[in-house]
């Protein structure tokens, strides 16, 4: 049987994974793309395949697995066997303001220690040639402690639950980051530009007590029952706004962002039902 020739140069793809639901999202998109995949911990970069496209996930582990990601990023800036390196980061790298928006021009500044390291992990490889580095908005849905984790958690055992609702950040669910990623590695191999900071955020900014009202209503679709909670407001909250100007991406690659609203229900209902299995 003949192989099968996708027309990518090269079509092999290694992900340096986060040990968390990103992995699978990743290989899953680029594997129907049709890419030859490979999955690697942060400590197993011996093992990567001759001129592949790298895509690094290692920073969103978490703040445990930084100092892991950290070695990784500077293991990956020297690393010979990679034909393109593809770095995801994040809109900490930026301290926020009041209704503030950042683009790719504007110089990091981060505020917080997370902010630090993710910063940590691009200065670290930016002495590749062909890096590009692709910041999103907030994760809401990457692993359990995720804002919708969160959210989820405390509607279901009827906790009041407390969010700030100054901050607007541009968030991003996990499908939509596997898309965006995986469209980005697809133009790679087809000979598109192989360096450069880009953004992506959902297409409407909101704060995380406007996306805990969303998910309110979809929740309150699976219930028979009345089905109410408290949400409170933080106090005290000074408001960080990041919101990512993504203009640049959808200039230089024809990525357009998408709202995050589409396919919430469907993520609520994935959730609850992971939810109740647990149970």
């Amino acid at each position: 049987m003949p192989g099968h020739h996708t027309g990518y140069q090269p079509d092999s793809v290694a992900v340096i994974g986060a040990g968390n639901a990103i992995d699978g999202a990743l290989q899953k998109r680029l594997q129907r793309a049709g890419f030859r995949v490979q999955l690697l911990a942060a400590d197993e970069l011996r093992q990567l395949r001759p001129r592949s496209i790298v895509i690094n996930a290692s920073a969103c582990a978490g703040r445990q697995g930084m100092p892991a990601a950290l070695k990784a990023c500077e293991a990956l800036a020297h690393e010979e066997n990679c034909s393109y390196l593809l770095h995801l980061s994040s809109y900490q790298v930026f301290a926020g303001g009041k209704r503030k928006r950042y683009d790719e021009d504007e110089a990091p500044v981060p505020a917080s220690e997370a902010g630090h390291q993710w910063l940590a992990c691009e200065q670290a490889l930016a002495g590749h040639d062909r890096l590009t580095i692709l910041r999103f908005g907030w994760m809401v849905d990457r692993c359990d402690d995720a804002l919708l984790g969160r959210i989820l958690r405390g509607l279901v055992a009827r906790q009041p639950i407390a969010l700030d609702d100054e901050s607007r950040g541009s968030p991003v669910t996990l499908a939509d980051m596997a898309r965006v990623t995986v469209a980005v590695a697809q133009q790679l191999a087809s000979g598109a530009p192989t360096s450069g900071v880009y953004h992506y955020g959902a297409a409407d900014s909101c704060t995380a007590m406007e996306f805990a009202r969303e998910v309110v209503e979809r929740v309150q679709a699976f219930y028979d029952e009345e089905f109410s909670v408290t949400l409170d407001t933080l106090s005290d909250n000074e408001g960080r706004s990041a919101v990512l100007a993504c203009g640049k991406l959808r200039d230089v690659f024809g990525i357009q962002q998408r709202s995050w609203r589409q396919g919430l229900t469907r993520q609520v209902e994935v959730w609850l039902e992971r939810m109740r299995n647990a149970e």
